[in-house]
C-alpha cells in the first residue's frame, strides 16, 4: 500500500481541525440570542412598509422635478411635407382687374408640392398654475418625509412590543421550569414517604395533578413564544432561528419632553397645502397666464411639370408672445374657493381634536407607566415574600409537620408572585414605550 505524504497528512488534519471550529463557532453565532436592536435595525432594512414610504418619497421628490423641468424652454423640430391633389381655390375680385364692384372670379393659388421644416422654441414667462403647482409639490415632499418617518417609528413600536412580549413569556417560561424541577423533586420525595407510610396516595395524586398542570402551562406558552419568535423573524426577515434575551431588563422611570407630533404635523402641512391652492386660484381670477415662441425654418414649394419644374426654399422665422387671460368660467373658480375654505375648517377641528386626544393620551400613560413603576418593587417585595414562605413550607414538609396541600397553596403563591413581578416590569415597559411615542420621541433612522 502506498504512504500517504506526511505533509498532506498534516493539511488534512488542520482542514477538518478548520472545519469543525467553522461549524462550531457558525452554530454559536446563530443560536446567540438577538437584542432589541438588532432586531429593530434588520427591520429597518427588510421592512416592506419602510420600502414603499422611501419610494414613494423618492416619487415625490421626482415627480417636483418633473413639473420644475416645465420652466424650462422647450425646443423641437417640426417637418411638414403636402401633395395637393387640388389646388386651394380663392376668389378673386374682378374690380383688381377693372370689373365691375362686387363680382368674383375662382382661381387656384400654389403648387402641388410643399415642405415646411421649423425649429420651435416654447416656453413659459409667468403661468399660475405652474407655479403653484411647484410650492405644492414641496409641500407633498416634506409630507412623504414625515410618512417615512412615520414608517420607522410604527417599526420600532412594533418590534419593541413584539420582543418584550417574547422576553416576558421567557422568563414565564424559566419561572416554570423552575417549579417544575421543585416540584418533581417533592413528587419523589412524597412518593418516598409513601413507601414509609408517611403520606398517602392522595398526597402522590395532587402533586402529579400539580405537575401536569404545570406541563400544560409550560406548553401553552412555548407556543405563544413561538408564534412571537415567528413575527420577529418575518420583521427581520431572518432566515435562522431568532430567540430574544432572557430577562426583562427593568429601566428608570423617564420623563419626556414633549415634540410635534407627526399626525399634528401632517394636518399642519395640509393646512398649508389647501392655503397654498387658495392663493393660487384667487391669482388666477387676474393673472394670466404668458409665455413665448419663437421659430426660424424654411419652406419649400415645387413644381414637377415640365417644361418649368422646379423645388425652391424659401426661409421663414418669427418670434411672439402668447397671453391667456380668464373672463368667465362659469364661476368655477368661486365654488373651488369656497370647497377650500371648508376644508380648512375641517382640518381646524381635525387638528384640535387629535391634539385633545393626545393630551389626554399622554396624561393616562403617565399614570400607568408611574402606578407600573410603584407596582415592580411591591411585587418584587411581595415574590421575595412568597419565596421564603415557600421555602418554608418545604422545610416543615420534609419534617413531616405541614400537609401537601400547604405547600402547594405557598407553591401557588410564590408562582403567582412570580408572575406579577415579571408582568409589571412589562407593563411598566410598555407604557414607557407609549409615551416615547405620544410624545414623539421614538428614534428612528430618518
Amino acid at each position: 500500500m502506498r504512504q500517504l505524504n506526511p505533509s498532506y497528512i498534516f493539511f488534512m488534519k488542520k482542514l477538518a481541525i478548520t472545519n469543525v471550529l467553522f461549524l462550531f463557532i457558525t452554530f454559536n453565532v446563530h443560536a446567540q440570542p438577538w437584542t432589541l436592536q438588532q432586531c429593530i435595525d434588520s427591520a429597518y432594512t427588510n421592512s416592506t412598509k419602510i420600502k414603499t414610504a422611501n419610494n414613494n418619497q423618492k416619487i415625490t421628490a421626482l415627480k417636483q422635478q418633473e413639473v420644475k423641468a416645465n420652466l424650462i424652454p422647450k425646443l423641437s423640430i417640426q417637418g411638414e411635407y403636402k401633395y395637393y391633389l387640388a389646388l386651394p381655390y380663392q376668389l378673386m375680385p374682378l374690380s383688381i382687374f377693372g370689373g365691375p364692384e362686387g363680382q368674383f372670379k375662382e382661381a387656384q393659388f400654389g403648387v402641388p408640392h410643399n415642405i415646411n421644416v421649423n425649429a420651435l422654441l416654447q416656453g413659459p414667462i409667468y403661468s399660475n398654475e405652474l407655479m403653484g403647482n411647484i410650492e405644492k409639490l414641496a409641500i407633498r415632499n416634506k409630507m412623504a418625509s414625515i410618512e417615512t418617518a412615520k414608517s420607522y417609528e410604527e417599526i420600532y413600536f412594533e418590534v419593541s412590543t413584539i420582543y418584550r412580549n417574547a422576553q416576558l413569556l421567557h422568563s414565564q417560561l424559566h419561572f416554570i421550569d423552575s417549579i417544575l424541577e421543585n416540584t418533581k423533586k417533592i413528587q419523589e420525595t412524597v412518593k418516598q414517604l409513601a413507601l414509609e407510610k408517611m403520606a398517602n396516595q392522595s398526597d402522590i395524586q395532587k402533586i402529579t395533578l400539580k405537575i401536569a398542570t404545570l406541563t400544560l402551562n409550560k406548553s401553552h406558552l412555548e407556543t405563544n413564544l413561538q408564534q412571537l419568535y415567528n413575527a420577529l423573524q418575518l420583521y427581520t426577515q431572518s432566515t435562522n432561528a431568532i430567540t430574544v434575551e432572557d430577562h426583562l431588563l427593568m429601566v428608570a422611570i423617564n420623563t419626556y419632553e414633549s415634540k410635534q407630533n407627526k399626525d399634528i404635523a401632517l394636518l399642519k402641512l395640509q393646512t398649508e397645502l389647501i392655503n397654498l391652492d387658495l392663493q393660487t386660484l384667487k391669482r388666477s381670477k387676474y393673472l394670466p397666464d404668458v409665455g413665448f415662441f419663437a421659430t426660424y425654418g424654411t419652406q419649400g414649394y415645387g413644381y414637377n411639370q415640365d417644361p418649368n419644374s422646379f423645388l425652391n426654399f424659401y426661409p421663414i422665422g418669427y418670434v411672439g408672445l402668447r397671453v391667456a387671460y380668464p373672463i368667465f368660467n362659469g364661476n368655477a373658480t368661486n365654488k373651488k374657493i369656497g370647497q377650500d375654505a371648508l376644508w380648512l375648517e375641517n382640518l381646524k377641528l381635525k387638528e384640535e381634536a387629535v391634539n385633545d386626544q393626545m393630551d389626554l393620551a399622554i396624561k393616562n400613560a403617565v399614570l400607568t407607566m408611574n402606578n407600573a413603576f410603584q407596582n415592580v418593587a411591591l411585587n418584587e417585595a411581595q415574590m421575595n415574600l412568597a419565596a421564603t414562605i415557600y421555602a418554608q413550607e418545604v422545610k416543615k414538609h420534609e419534617q413531616g409537620v405541614t400537609a401537601v396541600n400547604d405547600l402547594l397553596l405557598a407553591q401557588n403563591e410564590w408562582v403567582q408572585q412570580q408572575q406579577n413581578y415579571v408582568q409589571s416590569i412589562a407593563q411598566f415597559l410598555a407604557a414607557d414605550l407609549s409615551l416615547k411615542k405620544l410624545t414623539n420621541n421614538i428614534p428612528n433612522n430618518k
